[in-house]
């Protein structure tokens, strides 16, 4: 048990070293010797836990979206209250530095693993709203909503998630609702009409 507590300490101190050096150098400048000295451990230590500063931003990246996860996972459940306000103020009071990871000194490929998790937890649900919608072009509305949900949350990120969460599900909402409310009436118009504004196949 003693033990469980030392490696989480550890670790502990090795992220939030690797957070500091992250707000002003791009992961690619970090040195395990500034780490080592930062977190006041020895290079042995850091290597039991992480194979580099590139292995420690993907563990703390994966540790942090599975915290997302399972905040969609609670909302999902009867009761859970309305999933995308809750999430963004889950992301805002989570420790783990969200905004740094998703900083130009973290992984550019961050807009796209926010993106991923909202195509796969969350936004595949607007299903219902579209039903008369071929399977191609449900993947297609889906892809296009999350990667503008991704990309307004990852820019949120980058400044610091200055916008109220409140505000930033909002328009998320009012932008998705606007679409599929088209996308109802779209089909409500019957094939003929709709063949008119159909989504072109990925």
């Amino acid at each position: 048990m003693k033990t469980d507590a030392r490696v989480r300490y550890t670790k502990m101190r090795i992220r939030e070293a690797f957070l500091q050096c992250l707000k002003d150098k791009p992961v690619n400048r970090i040195t395990v010797k500034e780490l080592c000295d930062l977190a006041e451990i020895n290079r042995a230590t850091f290597y039991t836990h992480y194979k580099d500063p590139f292995d420690l931003l993907e563990q703390l990246e994966e540790e942090t979206m599975e915290k997302v996860r399972q905040m969609i996972a609670v909302r999902e459940e009867p009761g859970g209250g309305n999933l995308l306000p809750a999430l963004l103020r889950g992301m805002k009071n989570t420790s783990g530095g969200l905004e740094l990871l998703a900083s130009s000194n973290g992984d550019p490929a961050f807009a796209g693993k926010v993106s991923a998790l909202f195509y796969e937890s969350y936004l595949p649900r607007v299903a219902k709203n579209i039903p008369d919608c071929t399977p191609e072009e449900q993947d297609a509305v889906f892809r296009f909503l999350a990667g503008g949900c991704g990309n307004l949350i990852t820019d949120w990120l980058r400044r610091g998630m200055d916008t109220p969460p409140e505000e930033l599900a909002d328009l998320m909402g009012r932008l998705s609702k606007a679409l599929l409310k088209h996308l109802e009436i779209r089909t409500a118009a019957g094939p003929a009409k709709a063949s008119e504004g159909s989504i072109r196949k990925a």
